[in-house]
C-alpha cells in the first residue's frame, strides 16, 4: 500500500472532523506513520496501535471502552486476514459491539476479506470494507444484516486514486433510519409465561405463542410499525435471570447476553448489575411496591358517639374541662383579694375626709368568686354540654374566662355535631393501611407484615385468612385481589420503591435507539397505561365485578374520569 494513496482513501471514506477520534491498528504496514501524518491535522485525536507479532488486546480493549457513550470512534484496521479475525473474535468474546464504533477494514484481497469477515462479526458492528483488486482500485463494501439475521456485505462503489467514484449509499448508514424497517425479519424473543404481562400458549408442536398481556401488546405494536416478526423462546431455567456470583448470566437476561435471543420482554426490572452484560431500552412501565391488607371492617355504630374525635382529642377535652373550673375560681378569688385590699386602703384614707361609698358593694357571702371550686367545675361542665351557666360574672377577669370558654364550647359542639351526623349517615370503617407508617401502627394491633414466600396468590389468600399485610408489586397484587374478590382487600394509597421495566437488548445492539423512540411515543400516548387497564377490566368482566372504588366490605362510588379514558391509539 502506498501511503499517499491509502491516506487519500481514508480521507474519502471517513470524511474526518475535529469531533471524531480514530484508532489505527496495523501490523507494520509500510509507511503507516506517513499515513497518520498526512491527515492528523483533520482529526480530533489519532491513536496508533501495533498488531504484530500478536495483537495487543489489552490496548484494544482500552480503545473500545475508554470513551463516552455519545462519542463516535473510528477503528481502522490495516492488518492481515488472521490478525483481523483475531481482533473481531476478541470483540465478539467480550461483547464489545457498539453502535458508536465504526470499523473500516482495508485489505488487498477482496474475496478473502468478504468471506472471512462476514462469518466472524455479529449484528451490532458497523463495518466498512475497502478491498483492493488486481487493477489497483478499491471496491467499497458496506455491512448489512440479512433476513436471516446474518452479517453480510454489499458493494456500494469503486475508488481509485485517479478517478474517485461517489458511493451509491453511505458507508455507515444512520442507525436510527436503518432500523425503522426490519424488512420482515424474524427476531428471537426470550420470555416466560407471566400473566398479566406475557401470556404464552404452547401449541402441539411445542411452539410457544404469545397470546395476550401488557408486554405482548407492546411487542406486537413494535413488530407492526417496525415490520418484523418474532419467535418466542422460553429460557430453560425459567428465570428472569441476571449476573450470578460466579459470573454466569441466567434466565431471559442470559439468553440475550449470549445473543441467542434478539430481545427479552416480560416485566424485567432495569438494574445496574444487569446493565453490565446487556443494554436496556427506555423504561416503558413503572411498577411500585404496595401494601395489601384485609379490607377494613365497618365500625360498630353503638360506639359512634366516640368516633368524631380521636382518643387524644377526647383526653384533651376532658383535661380542659377539669381545669376550667379551678381556673375560673382562681381568677375570681385573686380579683376579690385585690378588690378588698384596694377598698381597705381607700376607706382608711377617706375616713376623716367624708362619707363612705361602699354601702352598695357585694358582701362576702354573695360574691361569686368566693363560692367553692366545686360550683365552678359544675357550671363549666354544664356549659360544655349546652346546659347554660348559673354563675353571674360581675368582674371583667371572670367575664373573660367565661367568654373564652363559651367560644370553645360553641366550636367544639359544632364540629362534634357535624362529624357525628356524617358518621351516622355514612358507614365508618376501621383505619386502613395506606402507608408504611400505618403498617407500623397496625403491627401494634397484631398485623404481621410479609413478603413473597411461595406464589403471590397464596400470599393473597393468607391476607384474608390471617391477620397479615402482604408487601408486593402493585400490578400483581391488584390483579390477584380482583380474582379472589376485590372487596376483601385494601391496597395502600401510598406506594414506594418504584421499579422501571424495560426491553432487554444485546450490548451495543443497533436497534435500541429505534425501540427507545417507539416506546417513548407509546408511553406519551398513554397506550401502555391503557393496555394495563384493559387487562384489569378483562379480569373484572370475567369475575363479574364492576369498575369502582372499593372501600371496606363493599363497593362505593364510581371511578372518576381520568386521563386514560381520553387516550387515542395513534402512532406516527
Amino acid at each position: 500500500m502506498e501511503p499517499t494513496i491509502l491516506s487519500s482513501l481514508l480521507l474519502f471514506l471517513l470524511r474526518p472532523s475535529q469531533d471524531t477520534e480514530v484508532v489505527i491498528i496495523h501490523d507494520y504496514t509500510s509507511g503507516v506513520n506517513k499515513i497518520v501524518e498526512s491527515f492528523s491535522e483533520r482529526w480530533a485525536a489519532t491513536t496508533l496501535l501495533t498488531a504484530t507479532p500478536a495483537p495487543d488486546l489489552s490496548q484494544l480493549l482500552v480503545a473500545l471502552t475508554s470513551f463516552h457513550t455519545n462519542d463516535l470512534r473510528y477503528m481502522v484496521l490495516l492488518c492481515s486476514a488472521n490478525t483481523t479475525r483475531t481482533i473481531f473474535d476478541m470483540v465478539s468474546h467480550h461483547n464489545l459491539e457498539s453502535r458508536r464504533v465504526r470499523w473500516l477494514v482495508v485489505w488487498e484481497k477482496p474475496t478473502l476479506a468478504v468471506t472471512n469477515l462476514m462469518y466472524y462479526m455479529r449484528e451490532g458492528s458497523m463495518i466498512g470494507l475497502a478491498a483492493r483488486d488486481s487493477s489497483g482500485s478499491y471496491k467499497i463494501y458496506s455491512s448489512f444484516v440479512s433476513h436471516g439475521s446474518q452479517l453480510r456485505f454489499e458493494e456500494i462503489g469503486v475508488w481509485n486514486d485517479r478517478r474517485r467514484v461517489s458511493l451509491r449509499q453511505p458507508l455507515f448508514p444512520d442507525v436510527l433510519n436503518l432500523y425503522r424497517n426490519f424488512e420482515g425479519r424474524q427476531l428471537v424473543l426470550s420470555s416466560l409465561n407471566n400473566w398479566p404481562f406475557f401470556v404464552i400458549k404452547n401449541l402441539e408442536n411445542a411452539t410457544a405463542v404469545a397470546v395476550r398481556g401488557i408486554d405482548v401488546s407492546v411487542i406486537n405494536t413494535l413488530s407492526y410499525y417496525l415490520n418484523f416478526t418474532y419467535r418466542v423462546e422460553v429460557p430453560s431455567d425459567g428465570q428472569w435471570g441476571g449476573v450470578q456470583e460466579d459470573g454466569t448470566v441466567t434466565g431471559m437476561v442470559g439468553e440475550v447476553a449470549a445473543r441467542r435471543a434478539h430481545l427479552a420482554i416480560n416485566e424485567i426490572t432495569i438494574t445496574a448489575s444487569r446493565e453490565t452484560v446487556v443494554d436496556f431500552s427506555y423504561p416503558y412501565f413503572f411498577d411500585s411496591t404496595s401494601v395489601v391488607s384485609k379490607a377494613p371492617a365497618e365500625r360498630n355504630r353503638s360506639l359512634a358517639v366516640f368516633y368524631p374525635f380521636s382518643s387524644l382529642t377526647w383526653i384533651t377535652v376532658i383535661l380542659v374541662t377539669l381545669l376550667m373550673g379551678p381556673l375560673g375560681y382562681l381568677f375570681s378569688r385573686v380579683h376579690h383579694q385585690l378588690t378588698q385590699t384596694f377598698d381597705s386602703t381607700h376607706n382608711e384614707r377617706s375616713r376623716n375626709v367624708g362619707p363612705s361609698f361602699d354601702s352598695g358593694r357585694i358582701k362576702w357571702g354573695s360574691e361569686p368568686g368566693l363560692r367553692g371550686v366545686e360550683m365552678f367545675c359544675f357550671n363549666m361542665f354544664r356549659t360544655i354540654i349546652i346546659q347554660g351557666n348559673l354563675l353571674p360574672a360581675s368582674s371583667w377577669p371572670l367575664r373573660l374566662v367565661f367568654f373564652s370558654w363559651y367560644a370553645f364550647c360553641l366550636i367544639l359542639y359544632a364540629v362534634y355535631a357535624g362529624t357525628l351526623t356524617a358518621y351516622l349517615t355514612k358507614p365508618s370503617f376501621e383505619k386502613p393501611i395506606d402507608s408504611l407508617e400505618d403498617l407500623l401502627e397496625a403491627r401494634e394491633r397484631g398485623v404481621v407484615a410479609t413478603v413473597t414466600k411461595g406464589t403471590s396468590n397464596e400470599m393473597m389468600l393468607k391476607v384474608v385468612e390471617h391477620n397479615t399485610a402482604f408487601i408486593s408489586g402493585m400490578v400483581g397484587t391488584e390483579i390477584y385481589a380482583i380474582i379472589n374478590g376485590r372487596h376483601l382487600y385494601h391496597l395502600s394509597r401510598n406506594t414506594f420503591n418504584p421499579q422501571p421495566y424495560g426491553i432487554v437488548c444485546p450490548s451495543g445492539a443497533p436497534y435500541t435507539p429505534i425501540l427507545n423512540l417507539m416506546l417513548g411515543r407509546m408511553v406519551h400516548a398513554g397506550l401502555v397505561s391503557k393496555w394495563h387497564m384493559d387487562e384489569v377490566n378483562k379480569i373484572k368482566q370475567n369475575t363479574g365485578q364492576k369498575e369502582g372504588t372499593y372501600v371496606g366490605q363493599g363497593r362505593i362510588g364510581v371511578r372518576p374520569l381520568a386521563l386514560d379514558h381520553l387516550q387515542v391509539q395513534y402512532l406516527s
